[in-house]
């Protein structure tokens, strides 16, 4: 039996693929769900498993803490991946391959169509704290700074780069701050936070909230249950991640080969991204996605979007406790 380390809240879609993987190999899977990326490296420090599926932003803590083995890319499939993904500069680590990309999304405005319509074009991060939407906003408390960051930048308001944050601690606290101020005098603004898929989705479904900063996968669950809701990647650029799939030292490795050998054919990562809602990481997957996954990809990422995705950038260890310490305080201004 292959144990794997995912994401949680895509029961369904996890279901056909896991069951088309078990009719193509013969192999069982047991599946352990958490709700996000702190979670999940906590629960891989004390569960036994086989494979997980961080972000590249993370890879780096998941090879500090020892946990994974570097990946054979003869016996994955790994140059059926992507080229367009360059995904050499993520995940390459001490010149070994420790990450073998799977799925990338991002993280943009989701709104709703008739209570907050939007033109895509022109739409601005900023544009979440129009006045007109105070009290009616969902937010993520951590990735709000870099969505706010993001946008203060590009109106030359911030003391250094964006991406500096991630490279110099005293630049990120310098950033952060600014950004910290400005969340804090638009408080007012935040209906419900989210950390989870299910709670992003909630706080749309529930209406406490007709707009927010979200992930195109929550958005693509309201849209296949004929919701009005949309996905927009704003003018400052969606900001994107990439999942991969990474092996435990301890792992059965030949178990945990042959998934993502699977994965990386254009069946498998057809299968595996439409169980997300999101984008496949195989060369020739998005042709074989379910229709109206294709449709809802095509309408969040016009060609003029793609051109502007922003990766998230490596987390390090110091980055990510400063991250949790500003995302507190956000909570507690806004007391929700």
């Amino acid at each position: 039996m292959l144990k794997i380390l995912g994401w949680a809240g895509y029961d369904e879609g996890y279901k056909r693929t896991f069951d088309t993987f078990q009719e193509d190999t013969g192999i069982r899977i047991f599946f352990y769900g958490v709700p996000n990326q702190d979670e999940m490296h906590k629960l891989a420090l004390t569960q036994e498993f086989d494979v997980a599926c961080p972000t590249t932003d993370r890879l780096m803590s998941w090879c500090s803490s020892d946990l994974i083995a570097p990946l054979d890319e003869t016996r994955i499939g790994y140059e059926r991946i992507e080229p367009t993904l360059h995904a050499d500069a993520h995940t390459v680590i001490d010149g070994k391959r420790m990450g073998s990309p799977c799925v990338w999304g991002g993280a943009g405005i989701g709104h709703h169509t008739g209570k907050a319509p939007i033109v895509s074009a022109r739409v601005s991060l900023m544009d979440l704290f129009d006045p007109v939407y105070a009290g009616q906003l969902a937010m993520r408390e951590d990735t709000a700074f870099v969505a706010v960051g993001r946008a203060l930048e590009e109106g030359g308001k911030l003391p250094y780069p964006f991406a500096d944050s991630y490279l110099v601690e005293d630049r990120m606290i310098a950033n952060y701050d600014v950004i910290g101020a400005f969340l804090a005098k638009h408080s007012n603004h935040v209906a419900r936070f989210w950390f989870s898929e299910e709670e992003g989705v909630n706080v749309f479904r529930s209406g406490d909230c007709i707009i927010g900063y979200s992930w195109d996968s929550s958005l693509a669950k309201l849209d296949r249950a004929g919701l009005p809701f949309r996905f927009v990647a704003p003018r400052e650029g969606a900001i994107c991640y990439l999942q991969n799939f990474v092996i435990s030292k301890k792992a059965d490795k030949g178990l945990a080969q042959e998934w993502i050998a699977w994965v990386n054919t254009p069946k498998g990562s057809a299968y595996y991204a439409s169980a997300l809602g999101v984008n496949p990481c195989a060369i020739g997957a998005m042709d074989l996605m379910d229709a109206n996954v294709q449709d809802f990809i095509a309408r969040s990422y016009p060609p003029e979007a793609q051109l502007k995705l922003w990766w998230q950038p490596e987390q390090p260890v110091w980055f990510i406790k400063n991250r949790e310490k500003y995302a507190r305080a956000y909570r507690n201004v806004v007391g929700k």
